[in-house]
């Protein structure tokens, strides 16, 4: 082993890890620090008991006034990849996930911890979905992956590395539904633990039943004093570093409060809307097609108006006001809007 210190970070409890034989100068310490956010489906039967026995009566009952509304809206398909998927399938996902991961961690204003790291996760990740070790959940509407999610396996865990959704459909609460979907390929594929790693967010203490701190082994020679001296600091060091990182969990969990509390507001100010009776003069209008590029900006505002108005896409009519700046019309089966976007 030589006369350093070395670390084994993030052990999950599930593991019951055995050290080597040591020399008997070694010792282990254990130190535990970060929350494991954990699914132990042991004991449950379907996705629907879990459900049932985590969330309250009026939460269930919002779940699924969502996912009926989504599935209103649009034509969904929930599809995992898991032993199967193309190269040229796999490049296109993996490209959508990037941007959608871009996209959500901008509007967060924060960093995301695998940036450094994603090159390598994309190689490694096809080859261990060919082999069933990892599967990537996709959420279609009308087609388009709207919601992605990459899991690694082992043995009977599944492991939530990565996920992310696009920002323009926010208001359907796809990270609630996606974490439902998920649940329900465990069962099917006899997965016990749905391990969602660390990281304190909403969405886990909502779904998840048990909370355990990681274990964080440091080996040393318990007879240099120099190791034993830079043992205690790095466990100091450690332990003030989580202290912070508790503090800045707190003082996230304000802000998103704040976040969601005047989202909505925040928004309106990019463009204003009007509930109109009926669509005016078609002929001053140039209907528009949502999924070009050049009219990306129009999407969520389209999508909103679905999701209020309970409006299905094979409806959905988007137009230009030919004589108003900035001005347009969305137009459904039982709706009709129009928006006027603030230069």
């Amino acid at each position: 082993m030589g006369s350093g210190i070395h670390e084994i970070r993030f052990i999950p409890s599930y593991f019951d890890l055995k050290s080597a034989d040591l020399d008997p100068k070694y010792i282990t310490k254990k130190y535990y620090r970060v929350d494991n956010f954990l699914i132990n489906l042991v004991g449950y039967k379907t996705a629907e008991d879990y459900m049932k026995d985590r969330l309250g009566p009026k939460s269930r009952s919002q779940w699924r006034r969502r996912l009926h509304r989504l599935e209103t809206c649009f034509n969904i398909e929930y599809k995992f990849y898991y032993g199967n998927i193309s190269k040229q399938e796999y490049e296109s996902l993996y490209a959508t996930f990037e941007l959608f991961i871009k996209r959500r961690f901008n509007q967060r204003d924060q960093d995301f911890s695998f940036k450094d790291k994603w090159d390598i996760i994309k190689t490694i990740s096809y080859k261990k979905i060919l082999e069933k070790k990892a599967s990537l959940f996709v959420i279609y509407a009308d087609g388009k992956p709207i919601d992605i999610c990459l899991s690694y396996h082992y043995q009977n865990i599944m492991l939530h590395l990565i996920r992310s959704y696009d920002i323009d459909y926010s208001k359907f609460w796809l990270g609630q539904i996606d974490m439902f979907k998920q649940i329900e390929f465990c069962f099917s594929n006899n997965f016990k633990i749905f391990d969602l790693m660390w990281g304190e967010l909403e969405y886990k203490n909502r779904w998840c039943n048990k909370k355990i701190k990681y274990e964080h082994h440091i080996t040393y020679n318990k007879k240099s004093l120099t190791s034993k001296l830079l043992v205690i600091i790095i466990l100091k060091l450690y332990s003030i570093k989580d202290f912070f990182k508790r503090k800045d969990s707190l003082k996230f969990f304000d802000n998103l409060k704040y976040f969601i509390k005047n989202k909505t507001k925040n928004e309106n100010i990019l463009y204003t809307n009007e509930t109109l009776t009926e669509i005016p003069d078609k002929e001053n209008l140039t209907k528009l097609n949502l999924n070009l590029e050049a009219y990306s900006y129009l999407r969520k505002p389209a999508y909103d108006f679905q999701y209020l108005n309970f409006e299905s896409s094979e409806n959905l009519k988007v137009f230009k006001i030919n004589n108003e700046k900035n001005a347009f019309i969305i137009n459904g089966q039982a709706s009709c809007e129009k928006i006027i976007f603030r230069n």
